[in-house]
């Protein structure tokens, strides 16, 4: 988003809280930051001083976020509503049967959102599940999976690959076998590790849930 707008000639920065950027006109922050004191100043202070257009959120369905101990200051976004500005909320993947729990978290009147919806089929997107019998075995599931990477990275000369999984062991283990990067919350060096597969140098990278908000990788194959 910083690089995009950058090309745009609109000022971005990322929020720190030793350097607040009154003078940007785009400012992006974590959702741990977003609920802190320090932001919270700012953003009182941008108010005040009528700097302050509006907030947006995107990927908003993260606000209901059920995993208590993975990026808990998510669900409270909803603090957010103090400073009294237009607020925008973006996302592709909140089904309609959650608007009503996600406008409580937020403190939103359902009668005070408006909705715009769009289509969100993309052409150069396709499906493909591959049906796993329960009792194979682990190291044959693995086997599948390295075996279908290893075809798209053959078939595709250029372009990354992102494996997920649902677990730390399971994505260190994947990418010792890939010989590829293991990336998660808490693993040491994730800057490095994402240049490195942004810039091309690592093609495949394995990865919980941790690397997803916030990465726009456009050749991902």
């Amino acid at each position: 988003m910083a690089q995009r707008c950058k090309k745009l000639g609109i000022s971005c920065v990322e929020w720190q809280s030793r350097r607040p950027p009154d003078a940007a006109a785009v400012v992006l922050v974590t959702p741990e930051s977003a609920v802190g004191e320090e932001f919270a100043t700012f953003l009182n202070r941008l108010r005040a001083t009528r700097q302050l257009d509006r907030i947006i959120i995107d990927e908003c369905h993260i606000v209901l976020n059920r995993q208590y101990t993975f990026r808990k200051q998510m669900q409270q976004l909803g603090k957010l509503v103090a400073v009294e500005t237009q607020m925008v909320m973006l996302t592709a993947t909140l089904p309609p049967s959650e608007e009503d729990e996600l406008f409580r978290r937020m403190h939103f009147e359902r009668g005070q959102v408006r909705m715009f919806r769009a289509p969100t089929a993309r052409s150069n997107i396709a499906y493909r599940v591959v049906r796993v019998e329960k009792e194979r075995k682990r190291q044959e599931v693995e086997a599948t999976v390295l075996a279908m990477v290893q075809q798209k990275v053959r078939k595709y000369k250029s372009g990354k690959i992102v494996v997920y999984g649902n677990s730390v062991p399971k994505v260190k283990g994947l990418a010792e076998k890939l010989k590829c990067h293991a990336y998660h919350h808490h693993a040491v060096g994730k800057a490095s590790m994402l240049g490195e597969f942004m810039g091309g140098k690592q093609r495949v990278i394995v990865a919980t849930s941790a690397l997803g908000m916030g990465v726009d990788v456009p050749d991902i194959r």
